[in-house]
């Protein structure tokens, strides 16, 4: 899950990069795939936090 996040984290830094240059027809198309890919970092982080923790006894 980590390496998704991570690799999910460089590619959203590369769009953002790519939206800084990017003519107006395709900010649109970027900007979508930048809400997919937080959308998905967001499921990620709640699914890490919510993995079951071992009982120590």
């Amino acid at each position: 899950m980590k390496n998704t996040t991570t690799l999910l984290q460089k590619e959203r830094n590369y769009l953002l990069n790519q939206w800084i240059n990017a003519r107006e027809t395709e900010k649109a198309r970027i900007l979508v795939r930048l809400m997919d890919i937080d959308d998905q970092l967001d499921v990620a982080k709640k699914m890490l936090m919510q993995k079951p923790r071992k009982k120590v006894i």
